[in-house]
């Protein structure tokens, strides 16, 4: 992107993170600094919970961040949230009626209230995160209980007794599967599930039941109209299937290398991979050009 963005959206799993979960968060907070000298607003924007992100941020408290959870679903920013687009309450039995016959699937709630995990599918998800750490080569404490698990990577969730446990009004329901078996399941529940409701991919077996038409496209709408901002100043960052609308909304749309060729086929440009750090790289280079023209 050669002009000015007033926007920066990033995925954050395979586009901002690398694969062990980190950043370099000294360089990032100095590019943050130099971004919002710019006026230039930074958006995390995510499948992950809203308590996911927060927790992938610790540390950039109170420095006006944005964040898109919930694949568009869920509009926040530090102190409170500002938009959400919940399940139609219709929808909300069949969904639950589809994934509890599922019984090889690991499967949360994620709703206006909180976040909850079903006591009877830990033990699949205790399996595929483990299967995950494995195939990334990194190391996972035997050890680790299920109440650490889901502190962890579900922080601020509750343990319930089923998937029918839970308050507040549904806004995803993310599911955990078999790697080889996603896309066949992406493909049953597209079938089985109602036309409102859209599963969709998200990387190592992970499947998002959300609303349908909602995606990070949505909450970087819902805040281009709080911002009253052109979505031609957009710049984002992705790498996903589930960032490809965001990606053709934005006025430049940048895949990682490490991204699906129908990815890199949705984007404007093409850079290096997470495990490169690749955005913070391009993000320096546009403000070098940005500062040297001033």
């Amino acid at each position: 992107m050669q002009t000015k963005p007033s926007i920066i959206a990033v995925d954050m799993d395979g586009t901002f993170l690398t694969d062990s979960k980190t950043f370099d968060t000294e360089r990032f907070s100095r590019i943050l600094s130099r971004l919002q000298a710019q006026g230039i607003h930074f958006v995390v924007a995510s499948g992950n919970t809203y308590a996911k992100l927060q927790d992938y941020m610790r540390g950039f408290e109170r420095r006006g961040l944005t964040y898109i959870a919930e694949n568009g679903a869920y509009l926040a920013d530090e102190s409170c949230k500002l938009a959400v687009h919940p399940f139609e309450e219709e929808d909300v039995p069949r969904i639950i009626e589809v994934v509890q016959g599922l019984d090889q699937i690991g499967l949360l709630v994620c709703t206006t209230e909180g976040i909850y995990l079903p006591k009877d599918r830990c033990d699949q998800i205790v399996h595929m995160i483990r299967g995950y750490f494995e195939d990334t080569g990194q190391e996972l404490p035997e050890t680790l209980t299920l109440e650490d698990f889901a502190a962890f990577f579900f922080p601020g969730s509750v343990m319930v007794d089923s998937v029918e446990d839970f308050e507040g009004a549904p806004i995803k329901f993310p599911l955990l599967t078999p790697p080889k078996q996603t896309q066949q399941l992406s493909v049953y529940l597209r079938e089985a599930l109602p036309q409102t409701v859209t599963p969709m991919v998200s990387g190592f077996g992970a499947i998002d039941l959300v609303r349908t038409g909602v995606n990070k496209a949505t909450g970087l709408k819902d805040l281009c109209e709080r911002l009253d901002a052109d979505p031609a100043g957009i710049l984002a960052f992705g790498d996903g299937e589930n960032d490809m609308e965001m990606l053709r909304y934005a006025g430049w749309g940048v895949a990682m290398s490490n991204a699906p060729e129908v990815v890199r086929n949705a984007a404007d440009e093409v850079i290096g991979s997470n495990e490169e750090q690749a955005v913070l790289e391009y993000l320096e280079q546009l403000l070098d050009r940005l500062e040297a023209s001033h």
